[in-house]
């Protein structure tokens, strides 16, 4: 999908996963790839996204993009087919941190596409950004996003006591960080 209507969104690519900006065109498959646990770990469960609200989350991205705003919100898609599998999202903070979140739509979980986006997106914010720390928060029991973490180059440093708040009540959340002189993974 082309990002030809969505100026300053660089396309990132591995060659398995290609970065780039969410279209309208992208809302059928934010929704249909959206299940309970993505809603329990953004901390709307168990209300659901609807067509309106996803739109209004991709233009809010597109609108960041374009005013070079804090929040830089990538599309992750399949290299191959151009299928859209998830996302990322840095939010630039002051002082050269920067604090990243990522998402893969259900169908798509479980074949390293998160870890691979994420990767991609560090290098991004470290070279285009001036990123000096990257951190992300991860609840305790996300098993599957603490091993992103890991995966991409992340390196856990502790646990932050109730320090989350979704739907209501706080939750523990291990702190996990990454600096541009960390492998990008912990296979290399």
């Amino acid at each position: 999908m082309a990002n030809n209507n969505l100026p300053r969104i660089p396309t990132l690519t591995d060659g398995v996963v290609v970065l780039n900006g969410d279209t309208l065109d992208d809302v059928a498959a934010h929704l249909a790839g959206e299940d309970e646990e993505t809603a329990r770990r953004f901390g709307w469960h168990p209300a659901r996204s609807t067509p309106d609200t996803v739109r209004a989350a991709i233009l809010d991205w597109q609108a960041d993009w374009a005013a070079e705003g804090p929040r830089r919100a990538f599309a992750a898609r399949e290299a191959t087919t151009g299928v859209l599998v998830g996302g990322c999202e840095i939010r630039l903070k002051e002082e050269g941190i920067a604090h990243m979140s990522w998402w893969t739509n259900a169908a798509f979980r479980g074949r390293g596409y998160a870890s691979r986006a994420a990767r991609l997106a560090c290098a991004y914010a470290f070279r285009e950004l001036e990123v000096e720390r990257m951190e992300v928060y991860i609840e305790t029991d996300n098993l599957a996003s603490r091993g992103v973490a890991r995966k991409a180059g992340f390196v856990q440093e502790g646990v932050l006591r109730k320090l989350g708040r979704f739907g209501g009540e706080r939750r523990d959340m291990v702190i996990c960080s990454r600096l541009p002189s960390d492998p990008p993974s912990e296979d290399t």
